[in-house]
C-alpha cells in the first residue's frame, strides 16, 4: 500500500519509546508530535534494566510509567521497551515509522537507528530543550540541600 493510501485512511501506526520518568511538558510533546504522524500510537515504556544500561535508575517504576502513558487520550497502545530501537519489537507491532527526538539524528553508532533511516521508518522531532527528567533530578536534590544548609543555619 502506498504511503498516501495509508495516511487517508489513517491507518498508520507510529511506535516511540522513552524513560517517561517524572513525566513532563518534553514526554507529552514527544508524544503529540507521534501522534500527528498517524492514526495509532504505540508507546514503548523502557523497563528499568534497559535504563539501567545508559542512565542512572529511574524514580518510578515502570508499572506506574506505563499507567501514566496509558492515560493520555491519544496513546492507543503501551508496551514494555526491553531493548533501545528494538526493530523486532517494532515489526511486531506493525509500526510504520518510529519517532525519536532530534538528539538520535546524528548517531552513526547505532545499527538499529542505521537500519531504520535505510528503510525510510524513522522520524526525528525536535527535543525540547532545557527540560529532562534528569534536570528536574538536579533540581530536586539542588533545592533539598539548599533547605537542609539553611535549615542547619538556623
Amino acid at each position: 500500500m502506498h504511503y498516501l493510501d495509508i495516511m487517508k485512511n489513517n491507518q498508520i501506526r507510529v511506535f516511540t519509546g522513552g524513560t517517561f520518568d517524572l513525566f513532563h511538558n518534553g514526554h507529552l510533546n514527544i508524544l503529540r508530535q507521534a501522534k500527528s504522524l498517524g492514526g495509532y500510537l504505540i508507546v514503548g515504556v523502557s523497563t528499568d534494566e534497559l535504563i539501567k544500561t545508559y542512565k542512572e535508575e529511574p524514580i518510578m517504576s515502570l508499572e506506574n510509567r506505563m499507567e501514566i502513558i496509558s492515560h493520555i487520550d491519544f496513546v492507543d497502545e503501551v508496551v514494555p521497551q526491553h531493548k533501545l530501537f528494538d526493530i523486532d519489537q517494532f515489526n511486531d507491532v506493525k509500526a510504520d515509522f518510529f519517532v525519536v527526538g532530534d538528539d538520535w539524528r546524528n548517531n552513526q553508532e547505532n545499527k538499529e537507528i542505521q537500519w531504520l533511516k535505510e528503510n525510510n521508518k524513522i522520524k526525528f522531532f525536535p527535543y525540547t530543550k532545557g527540560l529532562s527528567s534528569t534536570i528536574i533530578k538536579k533540581k530536586i536534590i539542588k533545592n533539598a540541600q539548599s533547605t537542609i544548609y539553611t535549615t542547619l543555619q538556623k
